[in-house]
């Protein structure tokens, strides 16, 4: 057993043993299933095979072994044998199963017209290799993309995949397309009309995913949205995103069209009715339609566009109208025409439009009237000026609208020369008294009237007035004043022959009562100051048209008294009285003066008066014209009346101050107004006063309407803080200020020193220290005093304080 243990034994003896060994092994791969051959080689003897480490069956025994049809990885196991020894160490020899890789996926790709791309493959496992045949032939590359050279024509690649030497069966196709993209097809000219507002998308082509360009390369499609305009654009296709190198040129013309008026806009076409048929009311005539020509083509040549007119029949057809320069309207007055306006270059573009004509009448009115006058000029010769604007309505029996003149011959009045001033006409000026009257509508459509000029005659008095006379009482002081004209008809027709039908009016002056123009109606305001006449037309209503002129109504305003006097005086209560007065009168007056309870006073011109209160005056002129009442005010007014027991004092303090007492009239009924210390001020009306020094004051209270000025002496007590004795004149003493006539003589001040030494005593009511003490001059220092004062009413009061001594 010792020999079968595959071990070299060292035999102290020095016999050497060989034992046999495996050499080298061979492993097999198998893809897929099947069998496999796996070798092995032993040092000395055979090679024993087995299944697994401990098997002592051997499967075979050989240098070369063939695996059973297997289906996953196995493990042999080789052993060195000799003799068929099972001993020794066992080598293991693999036989691997290998998966057959499979094509996952595979990516084709697309060129247009040529060029390179690159193609995509996945595999379950192993290397992808790429053929450009499906059997056979030599890897074109490895891995999962290639990328073919530049092709123009669509090729099919192979693919498959390989995995410790197993490789696909079956090679997977991968295709690069070359798309070749021709140009679309389509009409080469294509038209639109403007008014179509056609954008790209209008335009036609056949193909797929049609583009369109401004140019036959480069450049950006254009969006479907742009509008057309006349030039060329250029068509592609797009097939498996591949859009044609070549473009179909496509050539766009945009006809124009006219943009016409609206039936609004047209001016109408409008004649007079004619007796061309032989009736001139029947409301037909003819027209030439083409008279609005250039304004339909709204600024458009006429060498570009035809006009066809059209009218519809009662049935509502349309019928052109070929002759539209001669056209007779088919119904009677007013038809609408319509008209299309079409462009010669394509009659497929036009716009239409409508316009008006009319057929106006003539006026309606008397082929000839006779027109009467009277010689009312004073020279009865058959010759008088005539207003023949109030023929008017005898002519056109009070038709209103129409335009009315006067001519001397019919020819004129028919070709509308030579129109005369139908508001002044003298017949000496007519052919046998005739002149012919235009009457014309607002739409210029007229018929002439033959007007015979008839005269007859009348007069009034020339001597006689009636005046109607006032006082100027309108507030206005200036000679004009409205009058009723009215009152003055009576007397005037008493002074004409009675039974007659007459009327009477009025007028400012002899042209416009001859012409019986701007009469005065109702109230009149005079235009002349004080004093003007008014001419009186006096007329016959059986005659019609005689009458009397001249000025025979005076209209007179007498002017009110004007005088002054000064409105406002002022009473002083003191026992005189005051002057009223007027003056400037501008005339003899006589006047009436009256107190506020209505009492007569005076009938001077002057008044003199000691009470106050409002008083009026009256003046009165010769003409008995009063005037206004003129109101005078009297102010009651007086010197104040002031006394100590008014006088609030504020003293010995931080701000002396002086408020004087004047609420409820306390001081007299005057307006007051206060100042201190000096007479002529200022004044002001706050009866206070504030940080007012210590010593003697005057109060002055002065009225404000001059009866005088009030004044009276106060005294503000106060002790200065301090003193400079150094020789400046200026505050060397020291003493009490503003004590009183209230404080006897004898009011007495102490002074001490800082240690209590009196230093000084001195009379308060004139009592002064300059400084010293027994003729020494005393240093810098505070001082302090007792005061006491007398006075004559409270007895003695004590003041104590301290103060300065500076140098």
């Amino acid at each position: 057993m010792a020999a079968c243990r595959g071990k070299r034994l060292r035999i102290f003896q020095r016999v050497l043993i060989y034992i046999t060994k495996i050499t080298s092994t061979t492993p097999v791969t198998i893809c897929g299933s099947g069998t496999g051959s796996l070798s092995a080689e032993a040092s000395v003897g055979d090679v024993l095979w087995f299944d697994t480490l401990t098997s002592t069956t051997p499967l075979f025994k050989g240098d070369t072994y063939t695996t059973p049809n297997i289906s996953a990885s196995t493990t042999y196991y080789a052993l060195a044998s000799i003799n068929d020894c099972i001993e020794g160490v066992r080598v293991a020899v693999e036989a691997t199963v290998t998966s057959i890789p499979v094509i996952s996926s595979v990516t084709d790709d697309l060129v247009c017209e040529l060029g390179s791309g690159t193609l995509l493959a996945t595999a379950s496992a192993g290397t992808i290799n790429w053929y450009e045949s499906p059997t056979g032939g030599i890897s074109v590359g490895t891995g999962t993309s290639f990328t073919t050279p530049v092709l123009n024509s669509t090729t099919n690649y192979y693919v498959d995949a390989t995995v410790n030497d197993c490789t696909t069966t079956i090679r997977t196709p991968v295709v690069l397309t070359v798309q070749k993209t021709d140009l679309p097809t389509g009409n080469s000219n294509q038209s639109f009309c403007d008014i179509d507002h056609a954008t790209v998308a209008d335009l036609m082509a056949n193909g797929t995913d049609i583009q369109w360009y401004s140019s036959s390369s480069g450049g950006t499609a254009l969006s479907l949205t742009d509008t057309l305009t006349s030039s060329i654009y250029y068509a592609s296709q797009i097939i498996n995103t591949c859009e044609s190198p070549a473009r179909l040129p496509v050539t766009v013309l945009i006809h124009e069209t006219v943009v016409p008026p609206t039936l609004a806009d047209i001016p109408l076409i409008q004649l007079c009715d004619d007796d061309l048929d032989g009736d001139d009311a029947n409301g037909f005539t003819t027209f030439d339609l083409t008279t609005n020509q250039s304004v339909i083509l709204n600024g458009k040549s006429d060498s570009d566009f035809t006009l066809r007119y059209f009218f519809t029949d009662i049935s509502g057809t349309k019928i052109e109208i070929l002759s539209p320069k001669t056209f007779i309207n088919t119904v009677k007055d007013t038809q609408i025409i319509d008209v299309r306006i079409e462009n010669k270059a394509s009659t497929t573009c036009y716009t239409e439009t409508s316009f008006t004509i009319r057929v106006n009448a003539l006026p309606v009115i008397n082929s000839s009237i006779d027109f009467k006058n009277c010689d009312s000029d004073g020279n009865p010769d058959g010759f008088t000026n005539f207003n023949l604007n109030e023929a008017d309505g005898f002519i056109t029996n009070n038709a209103t609208g129409l335009n009315i003149s006067y001519h001397l011959s019919r020819s004129e009045a028919d070709s509308n020369t030579g129109a005369i001033n139908a508001s002044a006409f003298n017949n000496s000026n007519s052919i046998s008294n005739m002149v012919y009257a235009r009457v014309e509508t607002s739409l210029g459509c007229h018929r002439i009237c033959d007007v015979n000029l008839q005269v007859s005659a009348t007069s009034f008095s020339p001597d006689f007035y009636e005046e109607l006379e006032l006082c100027d009482y309108d507030g206005l002081n200036d000679g004009y004043h409205e009058f009723d004209l009215s009152l003055a008809t009576g007397t005037l027709m008493a002074e004409l022959p009675a039974g007659q039908n007459l009327t009477i009016s009025y007028y400012r002056n002899a042209e416009d009562a001859q012409l019986e123009q701007n009469e005065i109606i109702g109230v009149y305001r005079n235009e002349v100051p004080y004093s003007q006449p008014v001419y009186v037309r006096v007329e016959s209503e059986d005659n019609g048209a005689c009458f009397g002129i001249g000025p025979h109504l005076l209209l007179t305003v007498n002017p009110l008294p004007e005088f002054e006097i000064d409105q406002t005086e002022v009473y002083c209560l003191d026992n005189t009285s005051i002057s009223l007065f007027t003056f400037n009168p501008k005339g003899d007056y006589t006047y009436e003066w009256t107190d506020e309870n209505g009492a007569v006073v005076s009938t001077e011109a002057n008044v003199s008066v000691n009470t106050g209160g409002v008083y009026n005056v009256i003046a009165t002129s010769d003409y008995g014209c009063e005037s206004e009442s003129v109101r005078f005010e009297v102010v009651e007014s007086a010197i104040a009346n002031i006394g100590l027991d008014d006088i609030k004092i504020v003293e010995l303090s931080d701000n002396n101050s002086i408020e004087i007492n004047n609420s409820n009239n306390n001081l007299g009924i005057g307006d007051y107004e206060f100042a201190l210390n000096d007479i002529n001020g200022p004044y002001k009306g706050d009866p206070y006063f504030d940080r007012v020094g210590a010593g003697t004051h005057i109060i002055y209270v002065r009225d404000k309407n001059k009866c005088g000025i009030a004044e009276l002496e106060v005294f503000i007590l106060g002790f200065p803080k301090y003193f400079t004795p150094n020789g400046d004149t200026f505050n060397e003493t020291w003493q009490i200020k503003g004590l009183g006539n209230d404080y006897t003589n004898a009011s007495k001040v102490s002074i001490y020193d800082r240690y209590g030494k009196l230093i000084k005593q001195l009379s308060a009511k004139n009592g002064f220290w300059d400084g010293t003490f027994n003729g020494q001059v005393l240093p810098n220092s505070d001082y302090w005093f007792v005061a006491k004062l007398d006075h004559i009413t409270a007895g003695v009061k004590i003041f104590k304080g301290h103060f300065s001594l500076l140098r």
